[in-house]
């Protein structure tokens, strides 16, 4: 019997304390923006051939806070560079993009058409 009038007292208070107008959340959240399509896949072997390739280069490296973010825009004061030779032999699919580095030595991949980053090697 207790348990009747504990469970009827609980309904009581949620009913009491519910809102009187339903909540309207799908009419106030954005919609969702699909993400930006990569324009390269590597696999991890052709990421370790991309790295090895690019070790080595002294090439002035991006500040920290450039993006790298895929689908993220790269400014026109980052200078990108078309991956070497070896490389490229290596994993031909990259051929189209352009690179740059950051100083945390994150690989940047860029498409060139568009300035967007396309893949990040860590």
């Amino acid at each position: 019997m207790r348990r009747c009038l504990y469970f009827a007292i609980s309904c009581f208070s949620i009913l009491n304390f519910a809102p009187s107008h339903p909540v309207l959340a799908q009419e106030q959240e954005k919609p969702a923006i699909a993400p930006i399509p990569r324009t390269i896949n590597l696999t991890q072997e052709q990421r370790f051939i991309i790295k090895e390739n690019l070790k080595d280069l002294h090439l002035p490296k991006a500040s920290s806070n450039a993006p790298e973010t895929i689908g993220d825009v790269v400014p026109q004061t980052i200078e990108l560079h078309s991956l070497p030779t070896e490389a490229i032999r290596k994993v031909p699919q990259a051929r189209s993009h352009l690179f740059f580095m950051k100083e945390n030595n994150a690989i940047v991949l860029v498409s060139p058409s568009d300035r967007r980053v396309a893949d990040v090697i860590r």
